[in-house]
């Protein structure tokens, strides 16, 4: 695999990390964080804000945060089985940037106001999220940046067989990213339930 590919995997999963902690906090925002609303901005939260997250009385914020922790144990496994140091991989801007060119191809920075529009939004969030991380196992699959057009659309397709568990790729980075899909999907799933 292409040093490129290989480094951009974990700057993808730290962005979503990132966009992940910035609903929880917009959510948290509008209930039992809202003397914090308008003080400090939900995208620029750290990974150690965790804790004031970890403190709110939401059940949806605390599905969020089991996501969270679905995300960093795929990274940390993406670390383990590609044998890469966090450390070199996270400084390196070039990766950044190209994994920024992928999370700004998919993530929308929804404008929403009330509770009610964010629990909504969260549907659209982890659907983004799917298809960033399968764009990211397109470009794993052809060890290219540049996915051709019909790769966008190939999403759609086979969204549904990859949340049943019918693709089996040979390559473990593929798999590891089809399951952390599966496994946001059920998250979704569990949100879905709460907002019904």
């Amino acid at each position: 695999m292409e040093d490129s590919i290989k480094g951009l995997v974990p700057h993808v999963l730290s962005f979503i990390i990132n966009e992940l902690c910035k609903n929880g906090f917009m959510i948290a925002y509008e209930k039992d964080l809202s003397d914090l609303k308008g003080l400090i901005e939900p995208d620029s939260i750290s990974p150690d804000d965790f804790e004031l997250l970890e403190a709110v009385d939401d059940d949806i914020v605390r599905v969020l945060l089991g996501s969270i922790d679905k995300v960093i144990k795929c990274s940390k496994t993406y670390f383990l089985i590609n044998n890469l140091d966090e450390m070199e991989v996270m400084e390196n801007e070039e990766y950044n940037l190209l994994a920024s060119d992928n999370y700004y191809t998919y993530i929308i920075d929804w404008e929403s106001k009330s509770y009610k529009d964010l629990l909504y939004n969260l549907n659209a969030v982890y659907f983004s999220i799917s298809q960033l991380l399968y764009h990211t196992t397109c470009q794993i699959k052809l060890d290219e940046v540049e996915i051709p057009e019909d790769m966008y659309d190939e999403f759609l397709d086979k969204y549904s067989d990859l949340l049943r568990g019918k693709i089996n790729p040979d390559d473990k980075n593929i798999s590891l990213l089809y399951d952390l899909i599966i496994d946001l999907n059920t998250d979704l799933g569990d949100i879905d339930k709460l907002t019904d």
